[in-house]
């Protein structure tokens, strides 16, 4: 350390440039500046300061009124997505009961239920009031058999739908019905065209 008397015991540290830091106006103003003229740019800033808070804060009022409109359309959305969700359900389970309600039409008629699925029109079966209407079930599997009838399902009644191929044990198998002749004669009797 020095021993030189103006020297102060604790030095500022660097200079500061001005506008930077605490710096206070030290003394008068300068001259040429009329008294209360920082006062004046004080008043301007504050002005402004106001202005800038006005503006936000109508900002917020006007996002929060957006808020609460999107808040109240939301809400009478949900209400028609339920409404929607609603008959989305329904349709679905009318869907289910006429698939139901034409494989049991089916059974029995036809060979595979499964067909009269794939084959017929869904759409058709199912009233204004939601309900199924059995009688166009039960015409429209008839109308089925009509039109494709080796989907039919074979009862003692009908015939098999193709033709018979000549295979298989005929008429009677007993000994006794069987000519006594050797079987080149049987050969030629079953391959003849006589009678």
């Amino acid at each position: 350390m020095s021993n030189d008397p103006t020297a102060t015991p604790n030095p500022p540290g660097p200079e500061q440039k001005p506008g930077e830091g605490n710096q206070k106006p030290t003394g008068n103003p300068p001259e040429g500046t009329a008294p209360g003229a920082s006062g004046a740019d004080s008043a301007a800033e504050l002005s402004a300061e106001r202005t800038a808070r006005a503006a936000a804060e109508k900002r917020a009022t006007d996002a929060e009124a957006e808020a609460s409109r999107l808040r109240r359309s939301n809400a009478a959305t949900r209400g028609t997505d339920l409404d929607a969700l609603r008959e989305e359900v329904r349709a679905d389970f009318m869907g289910q009961l006429v698939r139901a309600e034409l494989r049991a039409a089916a059974t029995g008629r036809l060979r595979d239920p499964a067909d009269a699925l794939a084959l017929v029109d869904l759409e058709a079966f199912t009233g204004t009031a939601g309900d199924v209407d059995a009688a166009a079930i039960a015409a429209a599997v008839d109308q089925l058999v009509k039109d494709k009838p080796y989907l039919a399902a074979e009862t003692a009644t009908s015939p098999a739908p193709w033709g018979d191929v000549g295979s298989g044990q005929r008429g009677s198998t007993d000994p006794k019905d069987e000519p006594a002749e050797s079987p080149f004669h049987r050969l030629r009797d079953a391959y003849s065209d006589a009678e």
